[in-house]
């Protein structure tokens, strides 16, 4: 009797379970084809036929530096007899040929001189004069030209410069000098150091005392085309 009752027991417990349990497993395995993964309908990021990854967006190009202009030193402008003492001054600094130009201008003018005289032996004796009155930067000129046997005393850029010098030649005693103003006739030149370091800066700066009227200043440095090197 009690194993019948066990029996009982036991059956009702498992009707019991089967009633709760049986529907949740249904459900269960009613989405178990819902998990089930389609070969077919897999794709692949990146592979080809697939969706690609965004591309990067595109760095923008690097800028190439430009190189900077190079900077000269410019001593100048000289004319007439100074351009040759101011390339002995150059001359002693011993530059490289490639940190050294030499660049000649054209340009109007005014020219300290005493009028052309008629024979050499006049020009001679007036030679003798201005050495006597302490005038020693002169040249005669020689050439078979209206201007042959003129004495030349300075060529200047600018009138007042003219003027000057000739108001200090008739306090020595020069009484014939004239002063005279000339269309491209004055021959300019300046002269350019490429990227000076500061010794040759001091040099210059102590040669530039020998010509007061010169300017030493900072420049762009002039194109290959125009620049006469010597």
């Amino acid at each position: 009797m009690r194993a019948f009752f066990l029996l009982l027991v036991l059956a009702n417990l498992l009707f019991f379970a089967y009633v709760n349990v049986a529907p949740d497993r249904g459900a269960v395995e009613s989405q178990i084809p819902l998990l089930q993964i389609s070969p077919d309908k897999i794709k692949l990021l990146g592979a080809a036929g697939g969706v690609a990854p965004e591309k990067p967006p595109a760095k923008p190009p690097a800028k190439v530096a430009t190189a900077a202009p190079t900077v000269c030193l410019e001593w100048g402008v000289f004319a007439g007899p100074d351009v040759a003492r101011a390339e002995n001054a150059i001359a002693r600094l011993e530059l490289p040929p490639a940190q050294f130009e030499r660049v000649v201008t054209d340009a109007s003018g005014y020219w300290v001189h005493m009028p052309p005289l008629k024979t050499k032996a006049d020009a001679d004796r007036k030679v003798g004069e201005l050495k006597a009155l302490g005038v020693t930067e002169f040249f005669v000129i020689q050439d078979a030209t209206q201007w042959r046997y003129a004495i030349s005393l300075g060529i200047f850029r600018t009138e007042e410069a003219a003027n000057a010098f000739l108001a200090k030649l008739r306090e020595r005693g020069v009484r014939t000098a004239v002063a005279e103003r000339r269309e491209n006739f004055l021959k300019q030149v300046a002269f350019y150091v490429r990227e000076p370091n500061e010794a040759t800066v001091a040099r210059l700066a102590e040669a530039q005392k020998e010509f007061p009227g010169s300017d030493l200043k900072a420049a762009t440095c002039p194109l290959a085309a125009t620049a006469a090197k010597g």
